[in-house]
């Protein structure tokens, strides 16, 4: 049967605009991987809660920190306790009854023998002046050593706050481009099921694409899962503040000084400030341990009431022996030299941990900068420049849309790489800057 033209025309021209629907729905979707939607932490504004930036999440944990407060109340326990220990004892009042009769007529009387009296006496000890100035220095040693402690702690929490930042940082903008890729994989899915409609696919490749969609899909959930995660680990030092949306682009304290003015603030660092305050209180120990060779006195007067007859008065005074010295001076002091000892290995075993991590961080710092800038450089422009050839080819009818779609999920993919190494080489700034920090920070108290 043949149709005349009046009756093909409709046909024709219905076929001519599903095709140019067609295209126009392909173009948006390929103009949509080229500029994907944001996450949502992204399109905040600002009459919407604050940005949280890796300087003010710093701030925010050395605020209503319970270990600093410790630290703080344990100093002036210590300051308070090296005021009493340079004290002298306290004096001692002492009463009794002295030489009461037990037998013959005279027996349980307090009037007829003359040696019966009641005695009040006060004592007090004497301990050497330079024995109580030591003990007085050692608890000033003990406080010092526990403000070495809270300077580290500070350096320390300016130092984790700032690691679980960039964790959150790294996981939120994983999370970014993830929901790109599945944005990506749905669109290919829709591709080759449009191409195995028309015969142009098989249902093998249309299979594959949908298994790696679920697979693309996975990662962004267990990108989302990280990212939740580690916001949890950065409440544990600024509470709900840790919710706040984060700051779009690194804010970096500036860059670490050169490796061996690195090595030279390590000698000034508040842990080895620590170890020397307890090198320097084990040599009070030494001290107060040859101080236990020498005698200590004690004076005590007294005034004894006899019933009958007159009454007394007295003053006697006391003085340690120590002549027996193997059993207890000559341990205790060697006891304190090797305590000595100790306390100083320790230190140069710290010091060559510090100064490996500093060298470890420095090294992966140049490492990490290097590798990102390379990504930058060339490995990110190149793969953009295959995103614009594969979406040219295909714009021009020279390429297929999923060659287009793979060079754009091989850029996202790279993105992702430079994402890690750039908060990698963060991550080792930030711990370079926990051995390069001054002690103390203007407004914060020692």
């Amino acid at each position: 049967m043949r149709l005349s033209r009046s009756c093909l025309w409709p046909q024709v021209s219905c076929s001519l605009l599903l095709v140019f629907i067609a295209t126009a729905s392909q173009a948006a979707a390929l103009d949509a991987l080229h500029d994907p939607p944001h996450h949502a932490a992204d399109r905040l504004t600002d009459d919407a809660t604050p940005v949280l930036s890796l300087d003010e999440a710093v701030r925010l944990s050395l605020v209503d920190q319970p270990i600093l407060s410790g630290h703080e109340a344990v100093i002036n326990a210590n300051e308070r306790q090296a005021v009493s220990a340079a004290q002298l004892p306290d004096p001692k009042l002492s009463g009794g009854l002295k030489e009461l009769p037990v037998d013959t007529s005279e027996a349980f009387s307090l009037r007829r023998d003359n040696f019966t009296e009641f005695t009040v006496g006060l004592s007090q000890d004497l301990p050497r002046a330079d024995k109580r100035r030591l003990k007085g220095e050692r608890k000033q040693l003990d406080a010092e050593t526990e403000r070495a402690a809270l300077r580290n702690d500070r350096r320390a929490i300016r130092r984790d706050a700032s690691l679980a930042w960039l964790d959150v940082y790294e996981a939120e903008q994983g999370l970014t481009l993830a929901q790109k890729l599945t944005a990506e994989a749905a669109l290919q899915v829709q591709s080759l099921e449009k191409d195995y409609g028309n015969g142009k696919a098989s249902q093998a490749d249309w299979s594959a694409a949908k298994v790696e969609a679920g697979l693309v899909a996975d990662k962004e959930h267990d990108w989302l899962h990280r990212a939740q995660r580690m916001r949890a680990g950065l409440a544990r030092w600024i509470g709900d503040d840790a919710q706040r949306p984060l700051a779009g682009a690194l804010s970096l304290p500036p860059p670490p000084s050169a490796l061996p003015e690195l090595m030279a603030a390590v000698d000034q660092h508040p842990v080895i400030g620590g170890l020397d305050a307890q090198i320097e209180a084990s040599a009070t120990d030494i001290a107060l341990a040859r101080q236990a060779y020498k005698p200590d006195f004690s004076v005590e007067g007294y005034v004894a009431y006899r019933p009958g007859f007159a009454d007394f008065v007295g003053i006697q005074v006391s003085v340690g022996l120590p002549y027996f010295t193997k059993n207890r001076q000559d341990p205790e002091l060697a006891a304190a030299f090797e305590r000595s000892r100790a306390s100083k290995d320790r230190k140069q075993d710290l010091l060559r941990e510090l100064h490996a991590r500093v060298s470890q961080d420095y090294l992966d710092w140049h490492h990490y900068r290097a590798r990102a800038g390379e990504f930058d450089t060339a490995i990110i422009p190149n793969a953009t420049r295959r995103v614009e050839e594969a979406r040219g080819a295909y714009q021009a009818g020279r390429g297929s849309l999923d060659a287009a779609l793979l060079a754009r999920r091989s850029l996202l993919d790279i993105q992702l790489q430079r994402l890690a190494l750039a908060v990698e080489a963060a991550r080792a700034q930030v711990r370079l800057q926990y051995f390069a920090a001054p002690q103390d920070r203007p407004g914060e108290t020692p």
